[in-house]
């Protein structure tokens, strides 16, 4: 009983760090709007005098916003370091099932060891977890797998309502994973070289 008290200590004092990280990333996101706003505005404003001498309130605007497209297009712009996932409408390519029990052997569910951003709906379901330092990745156990995998059989404790990346992630495409997905020739070479260091995005392969 005293253990069970103990484990909804520590649920409930992490379900309190996390809102507390959602408020104080929610308020500096947007100062950080707020102050890439007025980046644009400065920079055009200096432009505009410099190239006319004059002020006319419709030819500013439209330098500002000149500006402020070169400013996101470069990616000069303050950030956090929040990443938040937002789903393409479309698929780039086609879903190709893969029988993922046939290859377990193999490959050792290295999937889930990749890292990709959570959506709006997913970090307030309050069921998946986030990195705390890396909000709102999905959560890495120390030996580099998600969080929600059970490392005995590899499988996902939260199946059902695990995150859309991983519903429509098929690794068949991916050449990160393998160098030859019918042979189940796995890209070794490429996996050591990044798993160990900076971990892989699904980012890349359809969003």
């Amino acid at each position: 009983m005293d253990d069970q008290m103990e484990k909804s200590k520590f649920e409930e004092l992490e379900r309190q760090a996390e809102e507390g990280n959602l408020f104080a990333h929610t308020v500096l996101t947007e100062q950080i709007i707020r102050q890439n706003e007025s980046d644009a505005f400065l920079y055009g404003l200096i432009d505009y005098l410099s190239q006319k001498g004059i002020v006319i309130p419709d030819e500013l605007l439209q330098q500002v916003q000149a500006v402020k497209k070169e400013i996101l297009e470069k990616k000069d712009y303050a950030k956090l370091g929040v990443v938040i996932r937002v789903d393409s409408e479309t698929e780039e390519q086609p879903f190709v099932p893969v029988n993922c029990s046939e290859r377990l052997h193999i490959c050792k569910a290295v999937c889930c060891k990749l890292s990709f951003p959570l959506s709006i709906k997913e970090i307030e379901s309050g069921t998946l977890k986030w990195e705390m330092g890396k909000p709102y990745r999905i959560r890495h156990q120390s030996n580099g797998y998600c969080c929600h995998i059970e490392n005995m059989d590899k499988k996902c404790s939260l199946y059902e309502s695990r995150p859309s990346v991983c519903k429509k992630y098929s690794c068949a495409n991916d050449a990160r994973i393998w160098t030859d997905f019918e042979r189940m020739i796995l890209n070794d070479k490429w996996l050591e070289e990044n798993l160990g260091k900076e971990k892989l995005s699904l980012m890349n392969v359809y969003i």
